[in-house]
Parts: structure tokens; C-alpha cells; sequence
């Protein structure tokens, strides 16, 4: 079963990229500003005790027991890792890669899949305000977020699966 939900989401995965020609080792390398650092894909099931504590961490849903995730190191050190979590933001899900660096503090995001209409979508400049912040951080839009006048929903979003990826880091990872 395990096997079945872990190709499932791959596929999913698999299908968001080749619709937007998104390379993550790309994404990463620039996000890293090195092109010799080294990735590795990986997988990660959380337990039901696992998604109880992230949710109560993050303050909200947790969206799926698998998360796809990359650990990027230089010279074996490790500089961080990305999670990749798909969030349901009006009636289709977006893909966010979360980046944080080996201190658990938010590296930066990158929207990689966006099925809404793309007056919806968060701009860069907009997604810069994460930087830097940590589990410590309340990462709520509207509060220490900003809002997107006619994108409160992204925004929303957004924040929430930030904070699901940092408990991911913290806890998992």
C-alpha cells in the first residue's frame, strides 16, 4: 500500500514538472548560488503521530503522509534541504518547494506548479518575505505576512504550507 501511495505521488510529482519544465536540481543549484553542491531525492512517510505533531506545530493540516524532499550538501556538509508539499489553494493544488538551510531557517520558496489563474499566483518579490524566518515565526498572511489583494487565498496557502514544512525539518529531517 505504502509502494502504491508513494507512486502515486510520484507520478503526481512527475506530471506538475513536465507541464512547467521545472528542474529542482536547477531551482536548488541558483537558490545555493553553487552548481557543485550535491542533491539527493528523498522520500519520507510520516506516521499518524508524526502528522499530529507537525499539525499541532504548524497550526494546521498537514495536506500528505508522503513527502518528497531534497538534501543538499557540499563536500558531505550539509547546507539544507528543500520540501516539496502540494497545497490545494482555491480548487487545484500548486507545488512550493521550501528551502531551508541546515540552522532550520527558510531559505526561500519557488512555486513550481501553479494551476490557478495566474493573477493568483504570488509574485518573487512577494515571496521573499519568507527568508530568513523559522518554526519560531507565526507565518500567518495578514499578521507578520502580507496579504496579495485578490490573491488572499495564495497567500494563505502559501504561509500554511511554509509552516507545515518547517515542522517537517524540525521534526523529520
Amino acid at each position: 500500500m505504502t509502494q502504491k501511495i508513494t507512486l502515486i505521488f510520484a507520478l503526481f510529482i512527475t506530471t506538475l514538472f513536465a507541464q512547467e519544465n521545472i528542474s529542482i536540481d536547477e531551482l536548488l543549484k541558483t537558490n545555493y548560488d553553487d552548481s557543485t553542491i550535491t542533491i539527493e531525492k528523498k522520500s519520507l512517510i510520516l506516521t499518524k503521530e508524526d502528522v499530529e505533531t507537525i499539525q499541532k506545530l504548524a497550526n494546521t493540516k498537514v495536506g500528505s503522509k508522503i513527502v518528497r524532499y531534497y538534501r543538499v550538501t557540499k563536500n558531505e556538509e550539509l547546507l539544507g534541504n528543500a520540501i516539496l508539499l502540494k497545497q490545494k489553494i482555491r480548487t487545484k493544488n500548486a507545488a512550493i518547494l521550501y528551502m531551508v538551510d541546515a540552522n532550520n531557517s527558510m531559505k526561500g520558496l519557488e512555486i513550481v506548479s501553479f494551476k490557478e489563474p495566474s493573477e493568483y499566483k504570488p509574485n518573487d518579490e512577494w515571496t521573499k518575505v519568507f527568508e530568513g524566518k523559522t518554526g519560531e515565526d507565526m507565518l500567518i498572511a495578514g499578521k507578520d505576512i502580507p496579504t496579495i489583494s485578490g490573491a488572499t487565498l495564495s497567500a494563505r496557502a502559501i504561509a500554511d504550507t511554509a509552516r507545515v514544512a518547517l515542522a517537517i525539518v524540525e521534526q523529520k529531517l
